[in-house]
């Protein structure tokens, strides 16, 4: 190899550690989002066993979204003081403890003892996630300051995958060993990633620098009627995306369907969506199509798509079927994609018109309002689903949170005819 080769300059400036430990950065998200998304397929059906209502089953799916959210910041503020390292790989062996202990829940009493457990085993899986998280990032843009966009695009991929996979794994685990196997597995794997990050995440301190004049332009951006229409955009197609989460597993027992197929129809959503959102990117990004059009054409899609996922009963003719499932959910997926990558567009377009510049700056504050209505989402989404199926059932649940999903056009339309 030669002095000065490329390859000899990656391995003696240290470059290819950086690298190992964002792979395995990347693993540990994998798998951290594997845990929190692998109950749909299968826990409901358990938790309904134990004495546990759709209300309450929606909120023990949803309550790990809501701490998330709200003890993110906290992370944050203590990591500027201290090294994202230590939250970075406790967090990994909290959520890998947590989710071991989650697989043995079903040992417990009926009734409000199962339900309890459950919710403290969850919330303390939340802060060991959003530990996990809050880290990564910091973790990621201080080891990588001239590549931060693709390293976050990076991680929010891997999140999809977490969110897509872990389904699959958790229904196919179920069905071959039963309720404690998807736990036990993957809850291991994510403290073996806690062990190996010990050794390869490296242990120097980082300083981090609070931004005093932050509070300030967070408020002068949602001055722009454009940023919260992409906010109640992305939190509209989040809770399109999750309100038939709790709920699904129990309909798809009608088709007399094995655990792992059922795992598998969980995937198909979030798998075309994965697909096909770096397309509706790239549409936009070249001027091919308009912002908000293709915003509320996918809006009003999507609400369309919801009331067929019943179907709503006072549809004439169309009757509960497995393949009308398998297509919502794919019509599902190809209108949630314009959704998303527009929201975002317009929270930018909005910032811009503020006088925000093309820095950092703006990234970091635009990707806080992203994340804001992402777990605001994610969080109602699976409780809306639970609350509504209690009362109404599933047929009339799904309809009924079409609403929901149409408020923003409703909304913001005579805002967006005025602005042409």
């Amino acid at each position: 190899m030669q002095q000065g080769s490329p390859i000899k300059k990656i391995f003696t400036s240290g470059r290819w550690k950086l690298i190992f430990t964002f792979g395995v950065m990347a693993v540990s998200n994998l798998f951290a989002w594997c845990c929190l998304s692998l109950l749909p397929p299968f826990f409901p059906l358990e938790a309904q066993k134990k004495g546990a209502s759709w209300t309450i089953i929606g909120l023990i799916s949803s309550c790990s979204e809501l701490v998330i959210f709200l003890v993110s910041p906290l992370f944050g503020r203590l990591m500027s003081a201290s090294c994202p390292r230590y939250f970075y790989i406790s967090g990994l062996c909290i959520v890998g403890i947590c989710i071991i202990l989650f697989g043995w829940i079903n040992h417990a009493p009926d009734g409000i003892p199962f339900i309890a457990i459950c919710f403290a085993v969850r919330v303390l899986e939340a802060f060991g996630t959003a530990s996990l998280l809050t880290a990564s990032f910091a973790i990621a843009t201080i080891n990588f300051p001239d590549n931060v966009g693709t390293i976050y695009g990076i991680l929010e991929t891997v999140t999809g995958c977490g969110f897509m996979l872990g389904p699959a794994i958790g229904g196919g685990l179920y069905q071959l060993g039963g309720y404690s196997l998807p736990f036990c597995v993957l809850g291991g794997c994510a403290f073996a990633c806690g062990a190996v990050s010990l050794a390869l995440v490296p242990s120097q301190k980082y300083e981090v620098t609070e931004d005093k004049g932050k509070c300030l332009s967070i408020m002068t951006l949602l001055r722009s009627p454009l940023v919260w229409f992409g906010g109640f955009g992305i939190e509209s197609a989040l809770i399109c995306f999750t309100v038939w989460n709790p709920v699904f597993a129990d309909h798809l027992t009608q088709f007399k369907l094995s655990h792992g197929v059922i795992a598998l129809i969980f995937i198909i959503c979030p798998a075309i969506y994965s697909f096909t959102t770096p397309f509706w990117g790239l549409l936009l990004d070249k001027k091919q199509v308009p912002v908000i059009p293709l915003m509320l054409a996918g809006l009003t899609c999507s609400g369309i798509t919801l009331l067929f996922f019943g179907p709503a009963p006072f549809i004439p003719t169309v009757t509960p079927s497995f393949w009308l499932t398998i297509t919502t959910q794919a019509c599902l997926a190809l209108s949630l994609g314009p959704v998303i990558v527009s929201s975002m567009k317009c929270i930018v377009i909005g910032a811009r018109e503020l006088g925000f510049k093309d820095d950092r700056k703006q990234a970091s504050i635009v990707s806080g309002i992203v994340c804001s209505a992402t777990s605001l989402g994610t969080f109602c989404g699976p409780l809306l689903g639970g609350v509504l199926t209690e009362y109404f059932g599933y047929e009339y649940a799904m309809a009924l949170s079409t609403i929901w999903i149409m408020a923003p056009v409703i909304c913001f339309s005579p805002y967006l005819c005025i602005r042409g």
